[in-house]
């Protein structure tokens, strides 16, 4: 919607923080041989742009319907 879109674009900078992902879990077995990733060979023959991404970044702001009583939490995730 647009106007929760108007609403995340206009918080200040201060507000977003970085995302820390959890941690994997302990491996209880012997680690298996990983396949050959074809997909970056797939993307560099067809001359295509490799994209990564940076980072990700959250925020939050509370949001109330017109027609609710009580407000939302809105968590805004912007990703680099």
């Amino acid at each position: 919607r647009a106007n929760m879109v108007a609403k995340a674009t206009g918080l200040p900078e201060d507000l977003y923080h970085d995302l820390v992902a959890k941690a994997e879990q302990a491996i209880k077995t012997s680690l298996r041989q990983r396949p050959v990733n074809v997909k970056d060979a797939v993307v560099k023959e067809r001359n295509f742009k490799k994209l990564r991404q940076r980072s990700v970044e959250v925020s939050e702001f509370s949001y109330r319907p017109v027609a609710c009583e009580h407000d939302y939490r809105v968590v805004v995730v912007r990703k680099n």
